[in-house]
């Protein structure tokens, strides 16, 4: 949990939680996801590991990560309610699932965005051209394998 001022945000892990269709509407508009069906957006999300930011019971954010679980991991459709910018709500879903239980032995993280990366340098992403970007997660080895 997170507050600012007046407002609690909630990140949570709980796939059960994600509306689809609140996120679907802001995704098909997304200048990286046109021409996505929502039947598309359902599966990328079942195939997925998401997270997502909560205020008062509504959702306000979104991600995703599709993953091996231990050798990469690519984080995808990351968004937050235009009304709920600017109180580090993304920062907070990315840390997240940097910490999911199910993606600490993933030693590799990439994405790719067209202005989001200053956001994603401050959690460790280096630039690999103008939109690709990648994070390095050296101590992923050390942790216990997930079998």
């Amino acid at each position: 949990m997170m507050a600012d001022g007046d407002k609690t945000i909630e990140i949570s892990l709980d796939r059960s939680r994600i509306d689809l269709e609140y996120c679907y509407d802001f995704i098909a508009a997304s200048y990286w996801a046109a021409g996505r069906t929502r039947g598309e957006f359902d599966r990328s999300v079942e195939m997925s590991f998401p997270v997502g930011a909560y205020c008062d019971g509504r959702q306000v954010g979104f991600a995703r990560v599709v993953s091996d679980q231990i050798a990469i991991a690519y984080v995808a459709d990351v968004f937050v309610d235009p009304d709920y910018r600017r109180m580090g709500i993304a920062a907070k879903m990315i840390d997240a699932l940097h910490n999911h239980p199910e993606l600490k032995r993933v030693k590799r993280w990439l994405l790719a965005t067209a202005d989001m990366q200053p956001l994603y340098r401050l959690h460790g992403y280096a630039d690999l051209d103008d939109m690709m970007m990648m994070r390095l997660d050296e101590d992923a080895r050390n942790r216990d394998p997930l079998r």
